[in-house]
């Protein structure tokens, strides 16, 4: 299992790329990047990110978590359920007439990330530190294709999958602590045992379904994608920590398409 979060990737004479694992945490211990990813950051012409998350891409999502049929929240997941959402949400300073319309998996996604103060994630600080470095910006995914992760998920996995996050909301904290320390250490085997644990706590033939669309089938459809950007050269490819490890990760299936991959931080 790697271990790291920079990759050095070769093929031959093309010049080196690099991958980079990233999480979703505006943390200053996340923000604050080591001399080594800053220096293949900057020495890098192409970025390379999952979604470019421009005003489009952002309407899109917006578009896509609501219910356009007439249909509420309320009337799909039930009272009891949806004063419970309710609640919870409000911690995050959301109204309900601001989520009376969300689609249930909407609301999972709310409560699984840790809470914003300012919005500057890792991967969108990179972002916009591309942008205005002058870099070329390149999506492995279309908004669509990765929103539908979660909008293509059977309404009654929806519904589980939001008691299972309600029920465990008072620990998330902690979860989402965990999984920082285990990316500060650089441990992706880690990451990828505490992540699979969460997602095991529950029913495991959902765990089964949804690990399924967010990892293995956007591993391999970025996997299939990436060579057209590595063989140029000089690119800097920044995805999800979790997507590099183990044998279906992105790592390994670029070994296996004949590229040389090392860890350099």
């Amino acid at each position: 299992m790697e271990r790291g979060l920079l990759f050095e990737i070769r093929r031959e004479t093309v010049p080196v790329c690099h991958v980079f694992g990233t999480i979703h945490s505006e943390d200053p211990r996340v923000l604050d990047l080591p001399p080594e990813v800053r220096e293949a950051f900057e020495g890098a012409d192409v970025f390379v990110m999952e979604v470019i998350p421009d005003a489009q891409a952002i309407i899109r999502s917006m578009v896509t978590m609501v219910y356009t049929d007439g249909r509420t929240l309320e009337e799909v997941i039930g009272p009891d359920l949806y004063a419970r959402s309710l609640d919870a949400l409000s911690g995050l300073g959301m109204t309900e007439e601001a989520v009376k319309d969300f689609k249930p998996w909407a609301v999972v996604t709310l409560l699984s990330v840790p809470r914003a103060d300012t919005g500057e994630f890792l991967d969108m600080s990179l972002y916009r530190a591309a942008l205005a470095d002058g870099k070329e910006v390149v999506g492995l995914e279309s908004i669509d294709e990765q929103l539908a992760v979660f909008d293509d998920l059977a309404l009654e996995d929806q519904v589980a999958l939001l008691k299972e996050t309600l029920a465990i909301r008072d620990r998330l904290p902690q979860v989402f602590e965990h999984l920082l320390q285990a990316y500060l250490d650089r441990d992706l085997a880690g990451l990828l045992r505490l992540s699979d644990e969460y997602l095991r706590g529950g029913d495991p033939g959902l765990a089964d379904r949804f690990e399924d669309a967010a990892l293995n089938v956007r591993n391999v459809r970025m996997a299939r994608r990436l060579p057209d950007m590595l063989d140029q050269g000089g690119c800097f490819v920044a995805v999800g920590a979790l997507h590099l490890p183990g044998p279906g990760g992105i790592l390994q299936r670029l070994r296996e398409r004949g590229y040389l991959v090392r860890a350099v931080f």
